[in-house]
């Protein structure tokens, strides 16, 4: 006896209907998507960054203190084998000639101490340790090297430059980026101008490193 399928059971006979249904809704749905949704622009992620915190740390201001002068060295016998001279000769009364009239005299001790003061003043402080930073007042972009804008090359550089008390830059240190942009970077630092660094309440010299950014429009 050959056992047929009932025709409830037989999925062939309802292939086609239920294709052809799930087509249109999935068509239906995907229009409505469409109508709801024209455009979609994704937001790019943006890190926070923690903040720097700097801690300024309080440096005691340098006092130059005078010595008090040596004392005055003792009385010494010259033991001595002439018969001549006499028992109680001391260093103080014998006459030494070293042909010293021709040396200059020492320089005072006033113009010692403006020597060092002066020395100190050149120091060059840490940049984090100074009470008041140096602020651009001028600043110069670099011009694009011609070399660099036709192999469509971009990049960032960063010269180390030394602020003055004048609030000029006096020298250039490293500069780390791209070699195709050093030159322009360096030539656009050096015409920089800041309100230069304060310590103490007096100008200081100190490194800060400038950024430029080489970018074609």
């Amino acid at each position: 006896m050959i056992r047929g399928k009932q025709p409830e059971a037989n999925l062939r006979l309802t292939y086609r209907k239920t294709l052809w249904t799930c087509t249109g809704i999935s068509v239906v749905l995907q229009a409505a998507l469409f109508g709801i949704f024209p455009s979609f622009e994704a937001d790019a992620y943006v890190k926070s960054e923690d903040p720097v915190i700097i801690q300024l740390e309080e440096i005691p201001e340098t006092k130059q203190e005078r010595r008090p002068p040596p004392p005055a060295r003792p009385v010494v016998p010259i033991a001595t084998d002439d018969p001549d001279l006499p028992d109680d000769v001391t260093i103080e009364d014998t006459d030494l000639d070293l042909d010293l009239d021709d040396l200059a005299p020492p320089p005072p001790l006033e113009n010692l101490l403006e020597e060092v003061e002066l020395v100190e003043e050149e120091e060059i402080v840490e940049l984090w340790r100074v009470e008041k930073q140096p602020t651009p007042t001028k600043r110069v972009v670099p011009e694009y090297p011609d070399i660099a804008r036709k192999a469509n090359i971009t990049g960032k550089v960063f010269v180390t430059a030394l602020i003055g008390k004048d609030g000029k830059v006096e020298q250039i240190g490293k500069i780390t980026g791209s070699d195709v942009f050093h030159e322009a970077a360096k030539a656009a630092a050096q015409k920089w101008e800041f309100e230069p660094a304060m310590q103490n309440d007096k100008p200081v010299k100190v490194w800060v490193s400038l950024p430029f950014t080489f970018k074609l429009n």
